[in-house]
């Protein structure tokens, strides 16, 4: 499975890096991905789902939402300095949210939140934006 983290997201959940709190939630989410979630949502787009992961780290409770497209999508740009890509193509899971439990998306990612689908349609199209842009030699993402 390849995380990725567009720029924007990165900008907006993650403060413009990558840490190593994150960066350790994404490798146990790799070799556990049971861990998430099936969330649903009205507007996702076709063959697409959410997956929300509940985790603990020093510096308090988080709770994180990865979007996913599956068969029949084309596949993500990979930037050149990109991992190879997983043998399982439909495993690449796309940050949308990585938020402290006490923010109000945090604390109920549901659609029954009206702050959680204000948010989650925002950074969707952010996300697919920078993945959209993104070129070989000027990619908009990062790949974890």
């Amino acid at each position: 499975m390849d995380i990725i983290v567009p720029h924007a997201i990165k900008r907006k959940e993650l403060g413009g890096q990558i840490s190593d709190e994150a960066r350790k939630l994404f490798a146990k989410l790799k070799e556990k991905p049971e861990l998430a979630i099936g969330i649903s949502s009205p507007g996702l787009p076709p063959r697409s789902s959410l997956h929300k992961v509940y985790a603990t780290t020093a510096g308090g409770a988080r709770r994180l939402l990865f979007f996913c497209r599956h068969p029949g999508i084309p596949h993500l740009p990979q930037p050149a300095a990109a991992h190879p890509p997983s043998s399982n193509l439909n495993e690449r899971w796309v940050l949308l949210f990585y938020r402290n439990k006490s923010d109000s998306v945090g604390r109920n990612m549901s659609p029954k939140n009206s702050d959680f689908t204000g948010q989650l349609s925002k950074n969707l199209t952010l996300a697919l934006d920078d993945i959209s842009n993104s070129t070989p030699t000027a990619p908009r993402f990062d790949v974890v």
